[in-house]
C-alpha cells in the first residue's frame, strides 16, 4: 500500500516538473527558447571575430528564438533575473559584430579620406573633392551599420580629422577662384599690351620713318608698358601657377613684341640722324661752291 502511494504521488507530480520546459500544449516554454537563444548568442560571440558573416547568422538565430520567448512570455524580462542579464550582455555582442561589419567600411572610408589630403597637397581640388565625397559615403554607410564604431578611440580621432578636410577643401577653391580671377585680369592686361604692339606694327608698316612716327611709336610704347607693367604685378600675386602656361605665353609674346618695337624707334631715329648728317654735308658742300664761285 505504502509503495502504491508513492508511484501515485510521483506520476501526479510529473507533468508540473515539465511546466519550465513545456507548457499544456506540448510546445516549448519560454524559458527553455530563450535558454536556446544564448547558445546561440554564444556562437555568435566566438565568431564575431572572425566570420562576421556566420556570427550574424547566429545573432540572427538569437533574435529568433528571444522573440517566439517574448511572444509566449511577454515579461520575460521582468520576471526572470537571468534572462534579463543575459539580453543586455548579447546586445553588447550585437554592437560588437555591427562594428566588425562596419569597420571594413571604415577603413575604406579613411583610405579615401588620405587620398583626398594627398590630392588637396597637390593641389588638385578636383581630385580632391572626388576623393572626400567618397570618404563621405563609405563613412555614412558604416554609421548606417552601426554608429558605435566612432566608441573605437583611434576611428572618432581619425574621422574628425577628415571631417575638417571639407574646410580645407572649401577654402583652397576660394583662394583657387580668386586666383583663376587674378589670372584672368592679368590676361586682360597682356592682351591690352599685344594690341597696342598691333597698333606699333601697322604704324611702323604704313608711315614712313619721320619723327612723328618716332612720336607715334613713343604713344604705343608708353600704352604698351602700362599695360603689361599692371599685368606683370598681378603674375607676381599668384602663388598656384593658375594659368601659368598661357600666362608665360603671353608675356612672352609681349616682351618680344615690345623689342620689335623700341629697335623699330632707334632705327628711325639713326635714319633720321644719318639723314640730318647728309642734309648738313650737302648745305656746306653748297655753302663751300658759293663761296668759291664769289672769290672768282
Amino acid at each position: 500500500m505504502k509503495y502504491w502511494m508513492l508511484t501515485l504521488t510521483c506520476i501526479s507530480l510529473f507533468p508540473f516538473t515539465q511546466l519550465h520546459a513545456e507548457d499544456q500544449s506540448g510546445l516549448p516554454s519560454a524559458d527553455t527558447l530563450f535558454k536556446e537563444a544564448v547558445v546561440f548568442c554564444n556562437q555568435a560571440s566566438k565568431l564575431s571575430r572572425t566570420d562576421t558573416t556566420e556570427a550574424r547568422q547566429q545573432f540572427d538565430q538569437y533574435r529568433s528564438h528571444l522573440e517566439r520567448a517574448r511572444a509566449i512570455d511577454p515579461a520575460l524580462f521582468e520576471t526572470n533575473s537571468f534572462a534579463e542579464r543575459e539580453n543586455k550582455r548579447c546586445t553588447l555582442i550585437e554592437d560588437n559584430i555591427a562594428r566588425a561589419e562596419a569597420m571594413p567600411l571604415v577603413e575604406q572610408s579613411l583610405a579615401q579620406c588620405s587620398a583626398a589630403q594627398s590630392s588637396l597637397d597637390a593641389a588638385n581640388l578636383k581630385a580632391a573633392a572626388q576623393a572626400f565625397t567618397q570618404f563621405e559615403q563609405l563613412r555614412d554607410q558604416a554609421l548606417a551599420i552601426t554608429p558605435t564604431v566612432l566608441r573605437v578611440g583611434s576611428v572618432a580621432v581619425r574621422m574628425r580629422v577628415c571631417d575638417r578636410l571639407v574646410e580645407k577643401i572649401s577654402l583652397a577653391r576660394a583662394e583657387r577662384q580668386l586666383e583663376l580671377q587674378t589670372s584672368t585680369r592679368a590676361v586682360g592686361y597682356f592682351d591690352k599690351a599685344l594690341a597696342s604692339c598691333e597698333t606699333g606694327e601697322s604704324i611702323i608698316n604704313k608711315q614712313k620713318p619721320s619723327a612723328a612716327t618716332i612720336s607715334s611709336l613713343e604713344v604705343v610704347l608708353n600704352q604698351l608698358n602700362n599695360h603689361n607693367s599692371q599685368g606683370e604685378a598681378l603674375v607676381k600675386t599668384l602663388s598656384s601657377g593658375a594659368d601659368a602656361a598661357n600666362l608665360k605665353h603671353l608675356q612672352g609674346r609681349v616682351s618680344a613684341c615690345k623689342g620689335q618695337i623700341v629697335a623699330a624707334v632707334d632705327a628711325i631715329k639713326q635714319h633720321l640722324e644719318e639723314q640730318a648728317l647728309a642734309q648738313t654735308s650737302v648745305l656746306q658742300g653748297q655753302e663751300v661752291s658759293q663761296i668759291s664761285d664769289n672769290s672768282l
